[in-house]
């Protein structure tokens, strides 16, 4: 049993030490709070870093955040103590699940003689990147291929919606990083489709066996966190054997004011048809909006507020504005909340299942995208899908799809002002609205059905394959 010491007896530690394995002992925890000398955390005693020599174990684990956890390191290294047995979380967590796979089976049948498609994401949580990629997977099953789908962790009621779907779901607690195990394994698949910016260790890594298909989605303000914490892959030289795809013209900018010139490709995605499920409207009489995602600052929930604000009391009167999404309890969200006290027709609603949102929908009139910045936009396409008016702000890669009154609306990115009248006209123009869902649904046929998506996907894999074996892999 390896014996450990904790730095750290605050939330950082309380919101991950029910990660900590069975076979992995706290002795002791260390704490700069003098308060908290001489007490006990856990059943374990806590004392002062300058107490740490009169016990005996194995590593000091930090739990901290990164700048607090490099003080903390220094502080041990001035105390005489061996680098060596110093980690920091991710290190400790990347080590301790090592080589671990929990399989999730939601479809039993493998085919014989198809190639295996490996999909390695991000958490698999209520977001646009997480649905897409299960999209995808479901497109790559139907188009006759074997498919895996890995994730380190996720939300467990979406992960059993996929499961329930027909994906099979591998958790690789230790992902993006790969170690000797994680690179047996993927030996077994064709082809491996790695999604996000996030994983790049894993689209360079990879690439070097298997061909892989790196698909982009990130915000500009993504990927300098993102290159500061995986700098020795910033590297556009460790990229020449991926076959890296945008998933709009927005996300292809982003990556390429990075790696100039590097994504020539867009692979677009779709979304299956749902509008034929009979979901009853309930009893509100009023014109429901709706701004469908997380809670925080790009989503721009504070831009629709403020424009909610603006409205005319006669106009407020006749219309609701949902928020749908997870809220945290942090400054922003505080915000969110503090705003929609301000007016009753302000309603937050917070995190809602697939199967919630999509009940959500028979009542929902207007979808509205407020956000900052967003390559796509699930919940503007969905909007499409189910022909409702869309609201998208003018800068999202769904923006390039709308045509301003004829299928949807476009407002002025952090223009409340803007949005404030577009709300405006809707509301007072109802007897037009018909024709405009129309369209919006003729949009949805033509670009972002699963049948589009499963055209476009199938050729990506076909050329990365083809790619692969012409460099000579």
């Amino acid at each position: 049993m390896t014996k450990i010491v904790v730095f750290g007896a605050g939330a950082f530690y309380h919101n991950r030490k029910n990660y900590i394995l069975p076979d992995i002992r706290i002795i002791a925890f260390i704490d700069n709070n003098y308060k908290l000398h001489g007490k006990e955390l856990d059943g374990v005693p806590v004392i002062g870093p300058d107490d740490i020599h009169q016990i005996s174990y194995d590593k000091i684990l930090l739990m901290s955040k990164k700048e607090n956890a490099i003080e903390m390191k220094r502080q041990l290294l001035d105390l005489g103590i061996c680098a060596q047995k110093i980690y920091d979380w991710e290190q400790f967590y990347d080590e301790m699940y090592c080589g671990s796979f929990k399989f999730y089976c939601g479809n039993n049948v493998i085919l014989e003689n198809r190639k295996k498609v490996l999909i390695i994401s991000t958490g698999l949580n209520y977001n646009g990147g997480s649905l897409v990629i299960g999209y995808a997977a479901q497109v790559l099953q139907n188009c006759g291929y074997n498919v895996m789908l890995a994730a380190p962790g996720g939300n467990r009621k979406l992960i059993n919606e996929m499961v329930q779907a027909g994906i099979n779901i591998m958790i690789c607690p230790t992902l993006p990083n790969l170690h000797k195990e994680e690179l047996f394994w993927i030996q077994q698949f064709d082809i491996v489709l790695v999604n996000v910016f996030q994983m790049i260790s894993c689209a360079c890594e990879i690439s070097r066996m298997k061909p892989v298909l790196w698909w982009i989605h990130e915000p500009s303000e993504l990927f300098d966190d993102i290159l500061h914490r995986f700098n020795e892959y910033a590297d556009i030289d460790k990229m020449s054997g991926i076959n890296i795809y945008a998933v709009s013209e927005i996300a292809r900018r982003n990556f390429n004011d990075y790696f100039p010139q590097r994504i020539k490709k867009i692979l677009g995605f779709g979304i299956p048809d749902n509008s034929g499920e009979n979901i009853d409207r309930s009893n509100h009489k009023k014109m429901i909006f709706a701004v469908i995602g997380n809670v925080e600052p790009r989503k721009a929930q504070d831009i629709l507020a403020q424009a909610v604000l603006l409205l005319d009391r006669k106009d407020k009167e006749e219309a609701e504005f949902w928020m749908i999404g997870k809220i945290s309890e942090n400054e922003y969200g505080k915000k969110i909340q503090e705003l929609a006290l301000q007016d009753s027709s302000i309603q937050i609603l917070g995190e809602q299942t697939r199967k919630e949102i999509q009940k959500k929908y028979a009542d929902i009139d207007v979808v509205v995208c407020p956000s900052l910045e967003e390559t796509v936009s699930i919940a503007i396409m969905e909007g499409m899908m189910y022909g409702k008016v869309c609201l998208a702000s003018d800068v999202i890669g769904m923006a390039d799809y709308i045509e301003n009154g004829k299928n949807g609306f476009i407002s002025k990115t952090k223009d409340s002002i803007d949005l404030s009248e577009k709300i405006k006209w809707i509301i007072r123009n109802q007897n037009k609205l018909e024709e405009i869902r129309r369209n919006a649904r003729k949009t949805y046929e033509a670009y972002f059905t699963m049948d589009k998506f499963a055209d476009k996907l199938k050729e990506a894999i076909e050329d990365t394959v083809r790619d692969y074996c012409v460099r000579g892999n």
